[in-house]
């Protein structure tokens, strides 16, 4: 008998979350609408004299965290940001957790994120009329981003 995936256990966006971590605590950024973390891997090409093959070195490594959200507080991310660069003109950092559960066996994957500094555009406010007031934020991950929580193969 041919082995079949059991949809059920497909996760959705709906079973996902966002924290940021507030004095070592997890505070949920509900308001989040997407959020995506991405590794950037770089490589140095070689092609070695003689051989038509070109191959590939490994190199470097970025991590990145963007996400979108509806603006419902400030006092997390904006506040503490533009007060820091006011007051003492450093950048600070941040630390993140992601999770996805999945309904059916209430398994989840927790993924770390440390040393979180902003990166590129950072959206203190975007207004379109008719629309939600939303902020989009983009980090980068000073950290190797490591799980507390996986989900395995098994049932």
């Amino acid at each position: 008998m041919k082995e079949r995936i059991d949809v059920r256990t497909i996760m959705t966006g709906n079973d996902g979350k966002l924290f940021l971590h507030v004095k070592n605590e997890p505070v949920l950024l509900a308001e989040i609408k997407e959020y995506e973390i991405k590794a950037n891997f770089a490589n140095i090409e070689y092609k070695p004299v003689g051989d038509v093959q070109q191959y590939a070195i490994p190199d470097k490594v970025k991590f990145t965290l963007n996400f979108t959200g509806a603006v419902i507080r400030d006092d997390l991310t904006i506040a503490p940001l533009l007060k820091s660069i006011k007051e003492t003109g450093a950048i600070p950092t941040y630390d993140f957790q992601a999770s996805a559960a999945r309904n059916t066996d209430g398994k989840e994957q927790r993924l770390v994120l440390k040393n979180c500094l902003p990166d590129g555009d950072f959206d203190l406010m975007t207004l379109k009329a008719g629309e939600v007031v939303t902020r989009q934020q983009s980090f980068v991950v000073n950290e190797v981003p490591y799980f507390i929580e996986w989900i395995d193969g098994t049932k």
